[in-house]
Protein backbone atom coordinates (compact mmCIF):
# COMPACT_ATOMS: atom_id res chain seq x y z
CA UNK A 1 0.00 0.00 0.00
CA UNK A 2 1.27 3.44 -0.93
CA UNK A 3 1.73 5.93 1.91
CA UNK A 4 0.31 9.38 1.53
CA UNK A 5 2.50 12.39 2.18
CA UNK A 6 2.37 13.73 5.73
CA UNK A 7 0.66 10.63 7.12
CA UNK A 8 1.72 7.93 9.54
CA UNK A 9 0.37 4.45 10.03
CA UNK A 10 -1.67 3.40 13.05
CA UNK A 11 1.25 1.83 14.93
CA UNK A 12 3.37 4.96 14.47
CA UNK A 13 0.42 7.01 15.74
CA UNK A 14 0.07 4.87 18.86
CA UNK A 15 3.80 4.75 19.54
CA UNK A 16 4.01 8.55 19.28
CA UNK A 17 1.40 8.71 22.06
CA UNK A 18 3.26 6.30 24.37
CA UNK A 19 6.26 8.43 25.24
CA UNK A 20 6.28 8.42 29.04
CA UNK A 21 5.75 5.91 31.81
CA UNK A 22 2.50 7.70 32.69
CA UNK A 23 1.28 7.45 29.07
CA UNK A 24 1.89 3.70 29.06
CA UNK A 25 0.23 3.15 32.45
CA UNK A 26 -2.82 5.15 31.39
CA UNK A 27 -2.99 3.25 28.08
CA UNK A 28 -2.91 -0.11 29.89
CA UNK A 29 -5.41 1.00 32.56
CA UNK A 30 -7.94 2.16 29.98
CA UNK A 31 -7.46 -1.01 27.95
CA UNK A 32 -7.93 -3.23 31.01
CA UNK A 33 -11.11 -1.35 31.93
CA UNK A 34 -12.39 -1.82 28.37
CA UNK A 35 -11.51 -5.52 28.52
CA UNK A 36 -13.52 -5.89 31.72
CA UNK A 37 -16.47 -4.23 29.95
CA UNK A 38 -16.38 -5.99 26.59
CA UNK A 39 -14.24 -9.12 27.14
CA UNK A 40 -12.15 -8.42 24.01
CA UNK A 41 -8.91 -10.15 25.00
CA UNK A 42 -7.44 -9.55 21.54
CA UNK A 43 -7.68 -5.77 21.94
CA UNK A 44 -6.12 -5.99 25.41
CA UNK A 45 -3.26 -8.13 24.07
CA UNK A 46 -2.61 -5.60 21.28
CA UNK A 47 -2.36 -2.95 23.98
CA UNK A 48 0.19 -5.08 25.80
CA UNK A 49 2.17 -5.47 22.59
CA UNK A 50 2.30 -1.70 22.03
CA UNK A 51 3.30 -1.15 25.66
CA UNK A 52 6.12 -3.68 25.27
CA UNK A 53 7.30 -1.97 22.10
CA UNK A 54 7.14 1.46 23.76
CA UNK A 55 9.30 0.21 26.62
CA UNK A 56 11.60 -1.67 24.20
CA UNK A 57 10.82 -4.98 25.91
CA UNK A 58 9.45 -6.94 22.96
CA UNK A 59 12.66 -8.80 22.12
CA UNK A 60 13.17 -10.22 25.62
CA UNK A 61 9.56 -11.34 26.17
CA UNK A 62 10.08 -14.99 25.23
CA UNK A 63 12.77 -15.41 27.90
CA UNK A 64 10.86 -13.43 30.53
CA UNK A 65 7.45 -15.05 29.97
CA UNK A 66 8.49 -18.58 29.10
CA UNK A 67 6.35 -18.36 25.95
CA UNK A 68 7.84 -18.87 22.52
CA UNK A 69 8.14 -15.95 20.11
CA UNK A 70 5.66 -17.60 17.76
CA UNK A 71 3.15 -18.06 20.60
CA UNK A 72 3.54 -14.43 21.66
CA UNK A 73 3.10 -13.28 18.05
CA UNK A 74 -0.08 -15.37 17.80
CA UNK A 75 -1.39 -13.87 21.06
CA UNK A 76 -0.68 -10.31 19.92
CA UNK A 77 -2.35 -10.95 16.54
CA UNK A 78 -5.43 -12.49 18.18
CA UNK A 79 -4.76 -15.92 16.69
CA UNK A 80 -4.30 -17.59 20.09
CA UNK A 81 -5.93 -17.14 23.47
CA UNK A 82 -3.33 -16.27 26.12
CA UNK A 83 -3.09 -18.01 29.43
CA UNK A 84 -3.53 -15.74 32.43
CA UNK A 85 -0.02 -16.47 33.68
CA UNK A 86 1.42 -15.30 30.34
CA UNK A 87 -0.51 -12.02 30.58
CA UNK A 88 0.64 -11.53 34.17
CA UNK A 89 4.27 -12.23 33.24
CA UNK A 90 4.12 -9.64 30.47
CA UNK A 91 2.62 -7.08 32.84
CA UNK A 92 5.27 -7.89 35.45
CA UNK A 93 8.07 -7.57 32.87
CA UNK A 94 6.73 -4.12 32.01
CA UNK A 95 7.21 -3.22 35.67
CA UNK A 96 3.54 -3.18 36.64
CA UNK A 97 1.19 -5.12 38.88
CA UNK A 98 -2.56 -5.64 38.85
CA UNK A 99 -4.70 -4.68 41.78
CA UNK A 100 -8.36 -4.80 42.57
CA UNK A 101 -9.76 -1.37 43.28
Amino acid sequence: MEKYKNTIDFEEFIMADLQTEEDIKEWLTISLEEFLEDGDVTAFCRTLEYACKAKDKISCLPQKTGASKSNLDAIFKGESQPQMNTILRIIKDLGYTLRVA
